[in-house]
């Protein structure tokens, strides 16, 4: 069985991108384009065993708490 994170958010306003560990501590998104692909306001993400971290790659909203580590059983 896969378990997935589903988000859902105002489409154009914020979005989702799955990130690294220092992805996640340092709030920077990888690229553009892998913000750019989530903006629609769904995203899913299939969660791998361990922790999965996500933020939201809007200037700013990452750094104002916009972020969420999962861990996975």
């Amino acid at each position: 069985m896969c378990m997935q994170a589903v988000f859902n958010y105002q489409a154009g306003v914020h979005n989702a991108v799955a990130v690294s560990a220092s992805e996640y501590r340092s709030c920077k998104v990888r690229s553009a384009a892998d913000a750019a692909a989530t903006t629609s306001g769904t995203a899913r993400f299939n969660l791998k065993k361990g922790a999965n971290y996500f933020i939201c790659g809007v200037p700013g909203h990452c750094a104002a708490g916009m972020k969420l580590r999962v861990v996975a059983n």
